[in-house]
């Protein structure tokens, strides 16, 4: 995708997790933190959570580097997926201690996993929204979000009327996946002991 880094620079990461670089950490952090960020808040709407799902998806790779298999793609897919296991993950918490709370009142398990499967259809739309290279992305945003039609999206962005009706057809079936994408059960516990600078491998 257009944001993924070299599977080269993938794998040193992971290696230099696996050795306990501290410096690692904090690079992978500010590459990666505002996506984990923003994926969480898109599922649970709420900062607060999102928060703590930031910290809980960093903690668990530093932990865990060796959990990420770079043959089943790019570092930035698996954090994604992290932080979108570990949000639905928290998200079925909350609506069930919600449910509870509620007693009669509470929606029943279909209206909940639909509000789940929304949620998570949303942050998958965004992650594949920032993903996907940026030609394509460049015209989706002109033509949804600026509600120009082909032939204006071809001109402000200088090409064809054929390559703009290219590009939003192949950025349309990119986003089309985000509504066949299964909602995934939760990830590993991500949550260490916090020591150190709060992870729970010290630092």
């Amino acid at each position: 995708m257009g944001h993924d880094a070299p599977p080269r620079w993938d794998r040193r990461m992971q290696q230099r997790l696996a050795r306990g670089e501290a410096a690692a950490l904090g690079e992978l952090y500010d590459r990666f933190a505002s996506l984990v960020h923003s994926l969480a808040r898109r599922v649970l709407g709420d900062e607060t959570a999102a928060d703590r799902i930031t910290r809980e998806v960093f903690g668990y790779i530093w932990e865990n580097p060796d959990s990420y298999d770079p043959k089943q793609g790019s570092l930035r897919s698996w954090v994604a997926q992290l932080a979108h296991r570990q949000s639905v993950h928290r998200l079925r918490q909350a609506e069930a201690a919600a449910a509870l709370d509620r007693g009669a009142d509470a929606p029943g398990p279909a209206e909940t996993e639909r509000q789940i499967r929304e949620a998570s259809t949303a942050a998958r739309a965004d992650y594949i929204v920032t993903s996907m290279p940026a030609p394509l992305r460049a015209a989706l945003e002109l033509a949804y979000f600026q509600r120009r039609d082909y032939r204006q999206t071809a001109a402000d962005l200088g090409v064809t009327e054929d390559e703009a009706r290219r590009r939003l057809r192949l950025g349309l079936q990119l986003l089309s996946t985000a509504h066949n994408h299964r909602t995934l059960p939760p990830a590993q516990p991500a949550e260490p002991p916090p020591r150190g600078t709060g992870y729970g491998r010290q630092l």
